[in-house]
């Protein structure tokens, strides 16, 4: 993933990101750190084609994504697994049928579903709760079985905003495990978040925001600059 010259601003006129420089290779974990507001949503977002650069370019597997039409987006997002702070679960399906709709909207066969989301929901210890309703789940559950919606199609990027933000720090971690887990299976790993204890524990890439504009780019890093 590359970002050349990314800049976002709002029709309000308030400016979200101006002239990022970023490149991501295959298989990395990266933190993207900052304060409220200062871009971290937006530059997510560009990397799933959730919105586009008012200037700049975002290459994600080859294609620079700005300029997909928008009957070609569906498609792209094949390759992308998104998991938010605040699960985005269907209330009135199962867990299974949760997962197997990450499948169903990509027009996968019942043959590739029916294999694929009981593997996914295996690999996120979930395999027990297939039948569960999301209500009827923890939040480190839900948060689970959010995450194997995310990868039941084998993408090459998860995207994770604030994907520990409504969890107790223990169920933090054992997320944070997980998907660790499926950086080593060699998934590329973007993740907005606040959570300094997990930055700090995991010491991975961090790129830091502030107003829209990367301060600091370091490998394995804290949450914090260290003097």
């Amino acid at each position: 993933m590359k970002m050349y010259g990314v800049t976002k601003v709002y029709a309000s006129g308030a400016e979200a990101l101006r002239g990022v420089d970023l490149s991501i290779d295959k298989g990395e974990f990266v933190f993207v750190v900052g304060p409220s507001g200062a871009g971290k949503s937006t530059l997510l977002a560009m990397v799933y084609r959730g919105m586009v650069p008012t200037q700049g370019q975002v290459w994600v597997a080859g294609r620079n994504i700005v300029r997909l039409r928008w009957r070609e987006v569906p498609l792209f997002r094949r390759r992308i697994g998104v998991v938010f702070q605040d699960f985005k679960l269907l209330p009135d399906r199962s867990v299974y049928d949760n997962v197997a709709f990450a499948m169903e909207v990509i027009e996968a066969s019942r043959r590739d579903i029916a294999k694929r989301v009981p593997l996914a929901l295996d690999m996120v210890g979930l395999a027990h709760k297939a039948q569960a309703m999301p209500g009827e789940l923890a939040g480190g559950e839900q948060q689970r079985a959010a995450i194997a919606r995310a990868i039941v199609n084998d993408p090459l990027i998860v995207i994770a905003d604030e994907p520990t933000g409504n969890l107790d720090p223990d169920t933090s971690m054992d997320i944070m495990n997980l998907l660790c887990d499926i950086n080593l299976r060699g998934t590329t790993v973007i993740m907005a978040t606040h959570n300094q204890l997990v930055v700090d524990r995991l010491r991975r890439r961090v790129v830091h925001l502030e107003d829209g504009v990367v301060v600091r780019d370091e490998l394995r890093g804290g949450y914090c600059l260290e003097a």
